[in-house]
């Protein structure tokens, strides 16, 4: 079985959670750049959580599948509809994201519109996109060129395989509430935070951030009051860097690492977005206008189980459906 591109959009990856472990030898760890969305897909198709799903940044696109298939829209809104092996008939004008659609063989998935903020989709379907794994990811590295379909965006004709799972026995009326986007990012001080002058502490939390152009999977650029550091800081040397951490170049307008950030960084850290809020770099597109509030340690833990306890109850009630369904 097998997903064939027939209209690609200007950036189509295969991505899934990201390659762990691999940073202490300089290899990024891309991946999905709204890991939540992926997770919760996954789980509702019955699919491992990391299994490889589609990014689709901008539209429009068309896909085609060979064999029936079962598939979770999740993101941004991408005016999505169902259509016939003709490519021409609608056969259901409206793709829901959040919820289980199933298609024949033969038939589309055409993406036309999404809508802002976001602009960024992703397509999860039952087996998941079965392409190699290099240093155990199938996630696309585009900038070191591996990983994902030849280590590059997808093209028209491209085929993609999808992997084997059992027979279709999800529901299509099951589906999962998405989270949804707002303009505040909850942050943590990060090591370099101390080496700012107090105005621009007190700035980092004040200012409306307006997220620029030049923003990418790599990193997110925002633009405001200027941010610098005490007059006696001295340069410093390199440091291990993650996604989330928001640097600062000498212009004093901060950059958020994003899924594609290198593994290491010589600007100073000022602060770093907490782990459940890194979904939301997601749909950060140029021209929106976002906040940080910083939170505690103890709460961004908390903030953190939480989550997990969201996803862990999703894969048991979709365990008990199949369960009920099998009696």
């Amino acid at each position: 079985m097998s997903m064939e591109v027939l209209r690609a959009a200007p950036l189509l990856t295969i991505q899934d959670l990201g390659r762990q472990g691999w940073r202490h030898l300089g290899v990024p760890c891309c991946g999905v750049m709204d890991p939540l969305a992926l997770q919760q897909a996954n789980l509702l198709l019955g699919n491992d959580k990391n299994a490889a799903a589609l990014e689709i940044t901008s539209t429009p696109a068309l896909l085609r599948f060979t064999e029936p298939v079962q598939l979770v829209l999740m993101g941004a809104d991408a005016n999505a509809s169902h259509l016939a092996a003709d490519t021409k008939t609608v056969l259901k004008q409206s793709v829901t994201p959040g919820f289980i659609h199933t298609l024949e063989a033969g038939e589309c998935l055409q993406l036309q519109r999404t809508a802002a903020p976001g602009l960024r989709a992703l397509l999860a379907v039952a087996g998941g996109f079965d392409v190699e794994p290099v240093l155990g990811s199938r996630s696309t590295d585009l900038i070191n060129g591996f990983g994902g379909w030849q280590g590059r965006a997808l093209r028209a004709g491209d085929q993609i395989p999808v992997g084997k799972t059992n027979p279709l026995n999800q529901a299509d009326n099951r589906g999962v509430r998405q989270q949804n986007w707002h303009p505040v990012f909850r942050i943590l001080p990060a090591a370099d935070f101390k080496r700012f002058d107090q105005r621009s502490r007190s700035a980092l939390q004040e200012t409306l951030w307006k997220v620029q152009p030049e923003s990418n999977r790599m990193g997110l650029r925002l633009q405001g009051e200027p941010l610098t550091l005490l007059s006696s800081v001295t340069r410093q040397l390199s440091m291990g860097v993650l996604p989330g951490l928001i640097q600062v170049p000498p212009s004093g307008q901060p950059v958020i690492l994003a899924a594609d950030a290198q593994t290491t960084g010589g600007y100073p850290a000022i602060a770093s977005i907490i782990s459940v809020d890194l979904w939301q770099l997601a749909y950060m597109t140029p021209g929106t206008h976002i906040q940080f509030v910083e939170v505690s340690l103890a709460e961004a833990h908390g903030l953190g189980s939480r989550q997990r306890l969201q996803l862990q109850r999703l894969h048991d009630s979709v365990l008990d459906s199949q369960h009920y369904k099998g009696l």
